[in-house]
């Protein structure tokens, strides 16, 4: 991070994936810069050990742990609850977690999995805490952010499809993954077109092909040989985090929206990811399951 991101040391972030990878790597960089982030992970003895280790690096007191199963949106409107009642806003929201899976599973709601974590996950989110992103923005006047970790892996949807569910096609794990990343895209176009940028932000970024654990246990047959194989050339962590500090922290992007970054610079995403109709239907179905609307 530049000198721009001292302002945003009295700033609040909440990241979620928070204990590993990426994530945990996001609030490093954040709490170096002496913010107050909010630490989401899944498993609390997990999250424990994590938020021990990046206070002890960073001689942070101000890395707060909180649970939640971010398939669940029980857990999600909890979290939102207790985050409301400790701070009372927040300035940024950085949607990172994220997985694979090897076969296809469904969520207690029949829910297919991979939508579930990877899309509803950063659409309920986003929706949840919009209270508090606004009570963010009048905070410091300035405009608070939400931030999608997305992927390059979206271009491998090369055929329009509303199929979100992987319903009607054989399920094949990096399909429905890359299919989950272009929701990604198309969900922070939406938002950003939806919301006022002179409160709340959207971008979306792509972290690189990071050297981590994402993905490991799972069955995921040739391909996942293959990726196993490639992973000692993938970037570190602390590289595959850089776009996120960047999109979370520096001041030239505060008027920025609606747009998809890779290694800190803007880019353009795939044809795909500004079909009208995919975006038309993805956010009709997102509300429809969630029974969340704007």
């Amino acid at each position: 991070m530049n000198a721009q991101s001292t302002i945003y040391k009295s700033r609040i972030f909440l990241v979620t994936g928070a204990n590993t990878g990426i994530g945990k790597e996001t609030v490093l960089g954040l709490a170096k810069a002496g913010a107050t982030i909010i630490a989401v992970c899944r498993d609390r003895s997990k999250g424990e050990v994590a938020v021990a280790e990046l206070k002890k690096a960073t001689a942070s007191k101000s890395i707060h742990l909180f649970t939640a199963d971010l398939t669940s949106m029980a857990d999600m409107k909890t979290l939102h609850s207790d985050v409301k009642d400790k701070f009372g806003y927040i300035n940024v929201l950085i949607n990172n977690a994220g997985a694979i899976f090897g076969e296809r599973r469904t969520t207690e709601e029949g829910l297919e999995l991979t939508f579930a974590t990877n899309h509803l996950n950063y659409f309920i989110m986003s929706h949840l805490f919009l209270d508090l992103l606004k009570k963010g923005a009048a905070e410091s006047n300035e405009p608070s952010r939400i931030i999608n970790v997305a992927s390059e892996a979206h271009r491998n949807v090369r055929l329009e499809t509303l199929d979100w569910h992987s319903e009607n096609t054989p399920y094949k794990p990096f399909n429905a993954y890359s299919l989950s990343k272009l929701a990604n895209i198309l969900l922070t176009q939406e938002l950003s077109a939806k919301l006022n940028p002179a409160e709340i932000t959207v971008n979306c970024l792509h972290p690189g092909v990071v050297r981590t654990g994402f993905g490991t246990q799972e069955p995921w047959g040739f391909i996942g040989r293959i990726f196993n194989l490639f992973r000692p050339f993938f970037l570190s962590p602390a590289k595959g985090a850089r776009t996120s500090l960047y999109l979370a922290t520096d001041s030239s992007l505060s008027q920025t929206t609606g747009r998809y970054f890779k290694g800190c610079r803007e880019v353009q995403p795939s044809l795909l990811a500004s079909n009208e109709r995919m975006a038309k239907n993805l956010w009709e179905t997102s509300c429809r399951l969630t029974g969340l609307e704007l």
